[in-house]
């Protein structure tokens, strides 16, 4: 499995712009060229339980940063061209890679997506409790 972290090389959008632009783009169905690419999604420690509002709570959580321009980190961690995880591989790998990081009660939203050579799983971390 290959971890990577994805920088954030531009700050001239506000933080809810940002956090909004990834969480619609982890939750896609489709890419840009209509293929399906959502296997699964899941989501950790909010307290609300749709999609929309756990957005709007990731963002609000964000904004109270003060020490941040941009306190929700992206990582990707890939599968190898041949292997298909299972939802229940896909969630053991979130709680360990967030309890590896030290982050298991932090705000989390993930998706497995199908639409490249390999499966690979997008996570959005909000770095602020």
């Amino acid at each position: 499995m290959i971890v990577k972290k994805l920088k954030r090389t531009s700050f001239k959008k506000s933080k809810a712009v940002m956090i909004g632009g990834l969480v619609d783009y982890i939750l896609a169905s489709h890419d840009e060229e209509g293929r399906d690419k959502l296997a699964f999604a899941g989501s950790r420690n909010f307290l609300t339980t749709t999609v929309a509002a756990q957005k709007k709570e990731m963002i609000s959580l964000a904004e109270e940063s003060i020490q941040s321009r941009m306190p929700v980190t992206h990582w990707i961690l890939s599968w190898q061209e041949n292997e298909q995880p299972t939802r229940e591989q896909v969630d053991e790998a979130v709680s360990l890679f967030l309890r590896g990081m030290g982050l298991a009660e932090h705000q989390t939203i993930y998706a497995l997506h199908k639409n490249t050579g390999n499966y690979h799983l997008h996570i959005a971390v909000n770095r602020t409790h």
